[in-house]
């Protein structure tokens, strides 16, 4: 079963009780579904437990080091409802993880909802996971430990919140 990982801020999930069935706030479509050119940009894991690769491909090209929520997606689901699944190179310096990249494409109002809702129904679930600054340096450290990132690859930040 293959996943599609998206990094999400859980706090615009929640600022509804979609717990309880309430409608998803706009502020967690707007914020955390912001597509460019009618695409989203995932990352494609063959289990739950590799999740961490689509974590050190997503934080691997970011600037700043901060807590981060991500939400799997089910492949499948997304593909009987009619979402397509393009596999484009992915922005990360991570060689071996640049093909894991996939952008859920031709994306409209209500395929967007398909994607909301399947989000929302994952974080009720209780499938969102956090990854907090300590875990994101173990994995990104393990990456340049085995030779699949070099430290300078990483921005500026990045780099001295690694070296402390």
């Amino acid at each position: 079963m293959s996943l599609l990982v998206r990094k999400i801020d859980k706090s615009k999930w929640l600022q509804t009780d979609i717990y309880r069935g309430e409608d998803i706030s706009a502020d967690a479509i707007t914020n955390c579904l912001r597509t460019n050119r009618n695409t989203l940009s995932v990352w494609e894991v063959d289990s739950e437990s590799n999740i961490d690769e689509a974590v050190l491909a997503i934080v691997s090209g970011h600037q700043h080091l901060e807590t981060i929520d991500v939400v799997p997606m089910d492949a499948e689901y997304l593909k009987e409802n009619e979402i397509d699944c393009i596999r484009t190179d992915g922005l990360t310096p991570i060689d071996d993880l640049i093909k894991t990249h996939i952008d859920l494409a031709c994306l409209s109002y209500r395929k967007l909802g398909i994607i909301a809702y399947h989000i929302a129904d994952n974080i009720t679930k209780q499938m969102i996971i956090r990854y907090t600054k300590c875990r994101l340096k173990e994995i990104l450290n393990r990456a340049i430990r085995e030779g699949r990132l070099k430290l300078e690859d990483l921005s500026d930040l990045l780099k001295k919140k690694l070296e402390n």
